[in-house]
């Protein structure tokens, strides 16, 4: 049997760490043994951590860190999953190095906005895990005609649960609706109060049925977005005392598609999730066909409902169809999809001829922060490379003119003396995760 491909994933949100799993979970005839680095951050769910503390090796450390450790070149591949500059920093930092891993990025499930942005982030990476169809369509409009016409992507689809066995027919489960929050989706107090005021009237005229709230996150979790108002709260603002069959429930999303019928959401990948378990989705297009909300995503899906309009839900249950197959196919959920293509396209990648492109005019994104110049001089330190640390460090004091432990990195690496050098830089050290 082939030696099996060692690939690192590097993560520091809930959204991020469920795409890991996804591919961990993965069954392909290639053995692939994964190590997952959990950007530490207040909040992040012990619940996530400990099931991928089953899939592979956990490694727990921040950025700085991560690109200083030598192991980090050990690796087949290196799969990145953040966002903004952090994917910049990152892709510097290995190609700083002839020999190195292979690199790939992905989203976290279907991007509901800001793709062009998104994927100006991650140009240049040797790979891009797309969803599918959708995602692939727009990014050759975008790269068209510019240096980045021939980046390498694969389609790895929406199908993140695999194939599960024993699912209870839909006639067998309890009559339960589930609704699964996005945190930010709508993100005005309005529309969260109006979006629970539906959910609510829905549970009173279907008295016989469980209306079941899915927080995104529990109260005092965090994620990378931030939320004024937790769900609870703006049930109880909004309501007072909810209907008796209307509740909130933290259970795993998994466990409570296993058991409803139906699952609604305003805009969530759980919308594929909930097919993956035999669970029928519906998208509520009650606050409108809005990019700011995301539902815009799901309006060709041949299942967006009113709740408002809905009789109630024994009706909605029997009218409702299956989402439309070629809108399904569209966006990435089919069996032609996989995250196994990724690991077949890892092994017969050529090497990208897009790294270090920073052409004017071109949907990139080349301008660094001042933290990103700030790692990105740490691990030229690491390397030896005083030219390129006092290049990046330069440019971050003309940004910050009265930083002093910069201007005191600059003068360490710029030192000629090693032994005055190593001394300037154990003085100007600082952890910058």
């Amino acid at each position: 049997m082939n030696r099996p491909l060692k690939i690192l994933l590097i993560a520091d949100s809930d959204s991020q760490l469920l795409a890991c799993e996804a591919l961990c979970r993965c069954q392909t005839a290639r053995p692939v043994e994964f190590t997952i680095n959990v950007i530490p951050r207040d909040g992040t769910p012990q619940h996530i951590l400990q099931r991928m503390g089953h899939l592979g090796t956990l490694w727990r450390q921040n950025l700085a860190r991560l690109l200083n450790n030598p192991k980090l070149l050990q690796f087949d591949a290196v799969g990145v999953f953040l966002t903004g500059s952090k994917l910049n920093d990152i892709r510097i930092a290995l190609e700083r190095h002839q020999q190195r891993p292979k690199l790939f990025c992905g989203f976290n499930g279907v991007v509901l906005e800001h793709f062009v942005e998104g994927i100006s982030w991650r140009l240049g990476y040797d790979l891009i895990c797309l969803s599918g169809p959708r995602d692939r369509d727009a990014l050759n409009q975008l790269v068209a005609k510019t240096p980045f016409a021939h980046q390498q992507t694969v389609l790895t689809g929406l199908q993140r649960n695999g194939t599960i066995k024993a699912l209870s027919p839909a006639g067998h489960r309890p009559k339960r609706l589930v609704f699964a929050e996005q945190v930010v989706m709508p993100s005005s107090a309005r529309d969260r109060a109006e979006m629970v005021r539906i959910l609510a009237e829905l549970a009173i005229r279907s008295p016989n049925w469980e209306v079941l709230i899915k927080p995104r996150i529990t109260p005092g979790d965090a994620t990378f977005h931030d939320v004024d108002t937790h769900i609870g709260t703006t049930l109880s603002q909004t309501l007072g005392v909810p209907p008796v069959n209307l509740k909130l429930d933290y259970r795993p999303l998994p466990d409570l598609l296993r058991k409803a019928p139906l699952m609604a959401t305003i805009s969530s990948t759980a919308f594929f999730d909930a097919l993956d378990f035999g669970c029928r989705p519906i998208a509520m297009n009650d606050l409108g066909l809005h990019a700011s909300h995301g539902s815009h995503v799901f309006a060709g899906s041949g299942v967006w409902r009113s709740l408002r309009d809905v009789p109630n839900l024994d009706e909605l249950e029997q009218e409702l169809p299956e989402p439309n197959p070629e809108w399904l196919d569209w966006m990435g959920y089919s069996e032609r999809y996989g995250a196994g293509d990724l690991f077949e396209a890892l092994e017969n990648l050529k090497p990208a001829s897009t790294t270090g492109i920073t052409h004017c005019g071109y949907p990139t994104n080349t301008q660094s922060s001042f933290n990103q110049l700030r790692v990105g001089a740490e691990a030229a330190i690491c390397t030896g490379d005083w030219r390129g640390a006092a290049d990046l460090l330069t440019q971050a004091a003309q940004m910050r003119p009265q930083h002093r432990g910069v201007a005191r990195r600059v003068a360490a690496v710029s030192c000629r003396n090693p032994l005055l050098r190593r001394i300037g830089l154990i003085l100007s050290y600082r952890d910058l995760g």
